[in-house]
């Protein structure tokens, strides 16, 4: 008899790859070397999906499986013809994936001021008519800022000088670690929404450290908003009470209601009661 072999869920399979430091320890280097341009299927949008086979490998690497519970709450939140606000788009996967749950009636408002994420997001957002790139990085005052750039992938880019360089990627590749400061526009949500008289309903940020400067410069926008979906890396207590007076309620990806700042950890949802 032939034996029966259960089959293992994709997640697990490659989480167990993922941690496996041996396989690490041989996959990285070669990956490194040969780190290329090429095109994948985004999962969640259907569209070809421009990246670099090393440094943006989490993409192609977790594919429909990344982030599972964060996209299944988005997709609920997004409706078709509603405005999002996207601080912080990187190269563009949320990005294309929220153009389609608003469909063409609906409008992306993209903000990315780093150099290398934004060649590739202008890549993979050229389909998306309804999307509209801005390059520059939101905090509580229009003018200029210094932000920081480093070369692992644009992931932890940021307002912030020592984010980068405190963060557990650094800890553990700090001798590949880079970062380089240059001088970007920046801008708040609240002028930015005035001024092209466009308020969201659905409001993303994931700017690495500076949540609390997008809340402060944003503060009509978020009596606007229906959803706010915010990664929470600093200052818990204060983006915890500022969500809070807004009258969000806050929960984990999953659902659980959160009820204190402490809990906040990563990605953080706000939604209104009804």
């Amino acid at each position: 008899m032939q034996p029966t072999l259960s089959k293992v869920s994709p997640r697990p399979f490659r989480e167990g790859l993922a941690s496996s430091q041996l396989l690490r320890s041989i996959a990285l280097p070669i990956l490194r070397r040969i780190d290329r341009r090429m095109t994948i299927t985004n999962p969640f949008s259907g569209l070809p999906f421009h990246l670099l086979s090393y440094t943006h490998k989490g993409y192609w690497f977790y594919g429909k499986h990344r982030e599972t519970e964060t996209m299944r709450r988005l997709a609920q939140l997004i409706r078709r013809s509603d405005t999002v606000f996207e601080v912080g788009g990187h190269i563009g996967y949320l990005t294309q994936f929220f153009a389609r749950q608003v469909s063409h009636t609906g409008q992306i408002h993209v903000f990315e001021p780093g150099q290398q994420n934004q060649h590739f997001l202008r890549k993979n957002i050229a389909r998306c008519m309804q999307c509209v790139h801005i390059n520059a990085a939101v905090t509580d005052y229009t003018g200029k800022a210094t932000f920081y750039e480093e070369n692992m992938g644009g992931f932890m880019n940021s307002l912030e000088a020592d984010f980068a360089s405190s963060s557990d990627i650094a800890r553990t590749q700090r001798s590949k670690l880079e970062v380089q400061a240059r001088k970007v526009n920046t801008i708040t949500l609240d002028a930015y929404a005035r001024a092209h008289n466009v308020w969201p309903a659905v409001l993303k940020i994931d700017v690495e450290g500076a949540e609390l400067a997008v809340l402060r410069g944003g503060f009509q926008v978020l009596q606007a908003a229906r959803s706010v979906m915010i990664e929470v890396s600093r200052d818990h207590e204060a983006v915890f009470d500022m969500l809070r007076d807004c009258g969000f309620n806050l929960t984990q990806p999953d659902g659980t209601p959160i009820t204190a700042a402490a809990q906040m950890d990563g990605n953080v949802f706000a939604t209104r009661a009804g």
